[in-house]
This record gives C-alpha cells, structure tokens and sequence, in this order.
C-alpha cells in the first residue's frame, strides 16, 4: 500500500486517477456515516469502507472534514442531475415534468440508502456547521425556484389557483420529511409511500388533464 501511496502522490493533481480515488472515497464517506452517523464518522471507519490507508486519503483531501463536505457535496450533486435528467425526458407538460421529479426522488439512483441516510445527515447538521448550510442551500434554492416555475406553469395550463412558492416549499419538506421517516422506520415509511404521497400533494392542487373541460 505504500508504495502505491508513493506513486499516487507523484501523479499530476488534475490526473484521472485522481478523479476516480476522489469518487472511491465518497462512495466510502456514504458507507461511513450510513453506518455511523455524520458526527462519529473518523479516518478510521472511511479508511474501512474504503480499504485504504490513511495516508492515500491524505493525499486526496487535507482532512476528514475537506472529505466529508466534497462527498456531501457530490450526493447534492448527484441529487440535481438526477432530478433534472428525469425531468428533460418527461417532455414539455410542467405537470408531467414534476410528477417525474417526485419519481426519481424515490428510485435510485437518487434513493438509495446511503444516499438518503447522508441526506438526513445533511439536513440534521446544518444548523451547526456553515459549510454544510451552504451546500444545502445552494441545491435547494433554486431546485425550490424550479419547482415553483413548473408549478405556476401547470396551474395556468389547469384554471388553477396556487401559490407557488408554498407549494415548491410543501413538497420539497414532504419529500425531505418522507425520507427522514425512511431512516426511522423504513417498514413504515416506504420509497413507494413516499412517492405515492407526494404524487397525492400534486393531485390535491392540480386537477385531472382526464377531468378538465
């Protein structure tokens, strides 16, 4: 192992390699605080899920901390891209656009259980670290901002009076709520109960396109 710490340090900083370590050790930060929490995640446990030592992890990252907000900072990410593929491929109904973000928010590779288990890290600890609220708040404003246009969109198609911004804040905490209950008690709080209830919350304010005149 050593040695190949030494032949990974003589790598240019921008090398492939480097890339794809850096994305080995998120998918071990997922495993870390999924096990343990994001307040008793150490070197020791990512340097387990992993299978390195610390001193790889050393050369990608200046601490546990720098390593820990990058691997937040991919699942946030990751969550985006997700969300925003699923909603290209739905077409150009901004209802249909959101009834299939609500789906990929509950099907991999969006939910999965690391994903979700650091997600509910995320939100639980952002009060008390900065760094963590900036990255919560920059994925969330303006997935909110989106929500509330695909909202507003769908309710003029539909005669339907809404207030958007309430709106795109209901179903982005339902759906964060949803998945917190998730990592409580998964027997009772499903994906596909979660799913099925926010695609409730769209029908309560969006009538049937089968029922409109």
């Amino acid at each position: 192992m050593q040695k190949a710490e030494k032949r990974a340090r003589g790598r240019p900083v921008g090398s492939s390699d480097q890339g794809v370590k850096r994305q080995e050790f998120v998918v071990a930060v997922m495993k870390a605080i999924a096990e343990h929490g994001y307040k008793d995640v150490t070197v020791a446990t990512i340097c387990e899920a992993a299978g390195f030592s610390r001193g790889l992890i050393a050369h990608y990252f200046p601490g546990k901390d720098a390593l820990l907000l990058h691997a937040v900072g991919e699942v946030a990410k990751e969550f985006e891209q997700a969300t925003r593929a699923a909603a290209d491929a739905a077409g150009p109904d901004p209802l249909d656009r959101l009834r299939a973000i609500v789906t990929a928010s509950f099907r991999a590779p969006v939910f999965t259980p690391e994903r979700v288990l650091v997600w509910v890290a995320l939100a639980s600890t952002s009060r008390w670290s900065p760094e963590l609220a900036e990255i919560y708040r920059k994925l969330y404003r303006p997935y909110r901002r989106g929500l509330s246009h695909l909202m507003q969109r769908a309710a003029d198609a539909r005669g339907a009076k809404i207030n958007p911004d309430r709106l795109a804040i209901t179903l982005t905490q339902l759906t964060e709520g949803l998945w917190s209950g998730w990592a409580a008690d998964p027997k009772t709080v499903s994906a596909a109960e979660g799913e099925a209830a926010c695609h409730d919350l769209l029908d309560a304010f969006f009538p049937s396109r089968r029922a409109a005149p």
